[in-house]
């Protein structure tokens, strides 16, 4: 009796196949725009910490292997200092143009594709930092809509698509790592 006891209060405690991903999107506008919902959900509430939780979800997993896989060693270890700035002066840039556009309105985003950014085969203009094999960097219109006022706002977004989601690379024409003055 004692046995089949501690044998039911134990079954519980086997641990279980690994998860998979909580968490996967589209590859394609739509699925950037779920993406985004956590973020702009906790925006609309004030959730400082839901913000930053929605926001990490654009951060490449393990990025220090990500870059180590794509650039040189020496290369690599500078793009991951500089792709922990480049997160959060994103985050904190896209709180602004929010604040400036209808402060704790709730937002929408449409993700409109422009195609595949040129900073996956090389730095633009012979500038930055240039991969040791291909990157898909995907490059997107983001407009971003107030529901309250109607007032918008938008800008041009790279990102790799990585284990089921977008990881964000910079804003403008390029990635971060292909952008003149780029970390060197």
């Amino acid at each position: 009796m004692i046995c089949v006891l501690l044998l039911l209060l134990a079954a519980p405690l086997q641990p279980a196949a690994a998860a998979p991903n909580p968490e996967t999107y589209k590859q394609n506008g739509q699925g950037l725009e779920k993406q985004f919902e956590p973020f702009l959900k906790a925006y609309q509430r004030g959730d400082d910490k839901g913000m930053d939780e929605g926001f990490a979800l654009f951060r490449l997993p393990k990025s220090k292997e990500w870059f180590g896989d794509r650039f040189s060693a020496e290369d690599a270890a500078t793009l991951v200092a500089t792709y922990d700035r480049e997160m959060s002066e994103a985050e904190s840039s896209l709180i602004e143009d929010m604040n400036k556009a209808d402060p704790g309105s709730r937002f929408r985003v449409r993700c409109e594709a422009r195609g595949e950014s040129p900073a996956g085969q090389e730095s633009a203009g012979g500038y930055g930092f240039k991969p040791v094999k291909r990157i898909a960097v995907e490059q997107f219109r983001l407009e971003f809509r107030s529901g309250s006022h109607d007032q918008k706002f938008s800008f041009i977004a790279n990102f790799v698509y990585v284990d089921g989601a977008y990881r964000f690379v910079g804003g403008g024409g390029v990635a971060f790592w292909a952008k003149p003055g780029a970390g060197r």
